[in-house]
């Protein structure tokens, strides 16, 4: 999170989205960053419900932002944030509200919860996972209840040129919260392609053992100096990429797992990689998603 000066959180007054806001005035007190709340007052909620009530519908929009900026204020008080942070409330559909805004503000690090208001207690939101693919910043999605420090965090490597962003990122974090990183790197053996035949290939043990050493080595090797700071390096077996992370990160206990948007199959196609979609769908923790350097509008 490297020159982060700006901060945005969205919220929809869900719990999730609470821990989101309090997450992201720890951090803007931590970077000493600017700090920008938003909530979205959906124009066709409004439309309905002034239709059903027969109250007319500039009314109706002026009562209902007034009473979110209020309410988001409260939140921002609470929550201990400056004086300076700033309460926004957009009329529109949520996810063209917060690109709006990342733009306008030149936001750095866009901070969510990871689910919303639709109380699905598994998996990224619809707003969530709309950001990953679209927003040109660091997206961060907090879990719910989590507002303290990152004591332990997790980055993936997949020796691509986003991982190389991702392990700095987690340093960073990393040395200021005094905490731990493990690098980790999930890798599908040859022979779990013939899981559901296994008479068709027989693992070698050794040939796995030498497969996971080397591994082990060049992960060390891409992630080089830590800064003297306390690290671990884990080569993990697993049949898919974001499966094998999500277990790991809830094996030790993660706080933290950062992670690129795609990795080396760098697919036209493919928006947001399967790794996090998959991860998404299983995260035990907050994630930091980060693009490569110059992705966001930031210098390499």
């Amino acid at each position: 999170m490297n020159q982060i000066k700006t901060i945005l959180v969205g919220t929809d007054f869900s719990d999730c989205s609470r821990s989101a806001l309090e997450q992201a005035v720890r951090l803007a007190k931590w970077n000493n960053a600017r700090l920008h709340a938003l909530h979205s007052v959906e124009y066709f909620t409004l439309s309905d419900a002034a239709w059903a009530s027969h109250i007319p519908h500039g009314k109706l929009e002026r009562d209902a932002v007034a009473e979110a900026k209020q309410r988001l204020q409260l939140w921002l008080d609470e929550a201990g944030a400056s004086s300076e942070a700033q309460a926004l409330v957009d009329v529109g559909t949520p996810i063209d509200c917060v690109l709006r805004r990342v733009r306008e503000t030149k936001t750095d690090l866009l901070v969510l919860g990871v689910t919303g208001s639709s109380m699905i207690s598994m998996g990224a939101g619809t707003l969530a996972t709309k950001c990953l693919r679209k927003a040109p910043t660091k997206v961060m999605l907090v879990h719910e209840g989590h507002t303290g420090p990152f004591r332990k965090v997790v980055a993936c490597v997949d020796f691509s040129e986003q991982s190389r962003e991702a392990v700095a990122q987690a340093l960073r974090v990393a040395a200021q919260e005094d905490s731990q990183v493990d690098f980790l790197h999930v890798f599908t053996g040859s022979w779990g392609r013939y899981a559901l035949v296994p008479d068709v290939w027989e693992v070698n043990e050794e040939t796995a053992a030498q497969c996971r050493h080397a591994l082990e080595q060049r992960l060390r090797e891409f992630v080089g100096d830590t800064a003297g700071r306390p690290a671990r390096y884990a080569v993990v077996e697993a049949a898919n990429h974001g499966h094998g992370i999500a277990e790991y990160a809830r094996r030790v206990g993660a706080d933290l797992v950062v992670l690129g948007t795609k990795g080396r199959s760098n697919l036209g196609y493919v928006l947001l990689g399967s790794t996090v979609e998959r991860l998404l769908r299983e995260v035990p923790c907050s994630v930091l998603v980060v693009r490569p350097p110059g992705a966001d509008g930031s210098k390499p």
